[in-house]
């Protein structure tokens, strides 16, 4: 009898919307600004340690001399990707382009099959930040394959409303926030 009352009550939070949580207008200033310390340093300077290695090892005249070379160059290329990639996580650089191309980009990245229903006008520099971040980091939170409908409403109240559904479910949920 528990677990009947348990599968109900889950199958009925699937059809009631969430409430996303916003970002503050801090926390979007300070995301960004680490974002901005780890690509101009510590990737930056992986970047220069690569492009070292590569020169090092064209001039080296030990061919297994060169070929540890560029495997250490190789792993380098590899870190630095991967900063850049939680960087990205952390503050998307496309959110200066605008809410459009941030999303689409998150959403290819996870393998999700994104439509969105964006206002006509633009949302300010405050406004969009903590929207691009809100939405951005939900749709990392879906598995590949996911279909999800983004659509901002507003101008000084900006209303959110988000309705995925998951490969493999019928139901679709839908999340909710509110900006201002």
């Amino acid at each position: 009898m528990t677990t009947e009352i348990a599968r109900r009550f889950t199958w009925l939070g699937r059809l009631l919307p969430g409430w996303l949580r916003a970002p503050g207008r801090s926390t979007v200033r300070y995301r960004y600004e680490l974002e901005r310390e780890l690509h101009d340093g510590p990737a930056a300077g992986l970047s220069a340690l690569a492009l070292q290695l590569g020169l090092i090892s064209a001039t080296a005249g030990d061919p297994q001399l060169s070929a540890r070379i560029d495997a250490l160059r190789d792993t380098v290329c590899l870190l630095v990707e991967r900063m850049r990639l939680l960087g990205a996580t952390i503050h998307p650089p496309a959110l200066a382009a605008g809410l459009e191309p941030t999303w689409t980009s998150v959403a290819e990245h996870g393998d999700l099959r994104l439509r969105l229903d964006l206002p006509g006008h633009d949302l300010g520099t405050q406004l969009s930040g903590r929207t691009g971040l809100l939405v951005a980091d939900h749709l990392r939170t879906l598995e590949p394959g996911t279909t999800v409908q983004v659509r901002v409403r507003g101008k000084r109240l900006v209303r959110v409303h988000i309705t995925e559904q998951r490969p493999g479910w019928e139901q679709r949920r839908h999340f909710r926030a509110v900006l201002g």
